[in-house]
């Protein structure tokens, strides 16, 4: 992403696989991040958790930039709400979409 794009829009999407009997803790901890990071790291707009037909979680997260999600990235790795939330997931992918367009 160039420079000039760093102050656009970017989707973070995360895919994982989690137990079926994790479900509940999964939604739980998830809203416990999203609320962690939200207070520690501006910038967060949206925070979504979806499940596929195939089981696979995905988690979307809107932020306001690439500058606000390279911060939140940098800092998840020193909050207790990251390592309990990824605790739960396996065979973790993740994206992040520069947004072009919105109608």
């Amino acid at each position: 992403m160039s420079a000039e794009n760093t102050k656009k829009p970017v989707i973070a999407i995360t895919r994982f696989k989690a137990k079926p009997e994790d479900s509940e803790e999964v939604k739980d901890r998830h809203a416990t991040l999203a609320s962690t990071v939200r207070s520690a790291v501006p910038g967060l707009e949206e925070a979504r958790l979806g499940r596929t037909e195939d089981g696979t979680w995905v988690g979307v997260w809107r932020w306001d930039s690439q500058e606000s999600l390279r911060k939140a990235q940098e800092l998840a790795h020193s909050l207790p709400e990251a390592e309990k939330a990824f605790a739960l997931a396996s065979d973790v992918t993740g994206d992040t979409l520069e947004l072009l367009q919105e109608s």
